[in-house]
């Protein structure tokens, strides 16, 4: 289950999960382009993440074809454009900090990812499952940025640390990580490094290649901690 598949790293974990030959549930606000709702293993499932009732009646949607669910990708989130319609400054700036754009980022970028996660416990029971939830590396503390990016910076941090919460509550089964996705080229990112799928492939390196001491940690997508 991949939230915020529509376009960018989203897109790329769909691409990457579609080429492993498993079933995909795509989570998304608006369709998904016609190329890939013609492929047999891909489910589409209308998503809002900021909506108890839409992750709801998402999660109910998958349950009503599976059982368990092996990988949960927690993908949606806002940054500095997409959360102020270019008006960064509302969420970067000391002086011009609008309080209901803060708290939008927090709750897409922070809250979401618990509230799609604590759904989806039923679908997480029994075998092994990774929750995958992305991050950034601006959440980092000795990272260097050319102004505050406050409401991304800070929402991304308590990602992480809600990523280390959840330990105390999922199954023994269940293992989860933040990663920093790397500099991947999308609509946010236009200068990005690589591709969404490549950078896809690189994060499942991480489970593929899985240590204990990853557990609840943000890593980067090389799997440095």
């Amino acid at each position: 289950f991949v939230t915020g598949a529509g376009r960018g790293l989203g897109r790329g974990f769909v691409e990457y999960l579609l080429d492993l030959d498993v079933l995909v549930f795509a989570g998304v606000r608006d369709s998904l382009k016609e190329d890939f709702k013609k492929h047999d293993n891909l489910r589409i499932v209308p998503l809002d993440v900021s909506s108890n009732q839409s992750i709801a009646e998402a999660v109910e949607t998958i349950a009503g074809e599976v059982d368990h669910l092996t990988y949960l990708v927690n993908n949606a989130g806002l940054n500095k454009d997409t959360a102020t319609n270019g008006h960064k400054e509302i969420v970067c700036d000391l002086a011009k900090l609008d309080r209901d754009t803060l708290l939008k980022m927090f709750d897409v970028n922070a809250i979401s990812p618990m509230i799609v996660l604590s759904e989806c416990l039923p679908l997480l029971k029994g075998k092994e499952s990774f929750v995958i939830n992305i991050s950034s590396n601006r959440a980092f503390f000795r990272d260097q940025n050319d102004n505050g990016n406050y409401g991304y910076r800070a929402s991304k941090a308590a990602l992480n640390m809600m990523t280390l919460c959840s330990l105390f509550d999922l199954p023994k089964n269940v293992k989860t990580f933040a990663v920093h996705p790397g500099s991947v080229k999308t609509d946010m990112n236009p200068d990005g490094d690589t591709l969404p799928y490549e950078q896809a492939d690189k994060i499942m390196a991480i489970v593929r290649n899985w240590k204990d001491e990853y557990n609840g940690k943000f890593l980067r997508e090389n799997g440095t901690l």
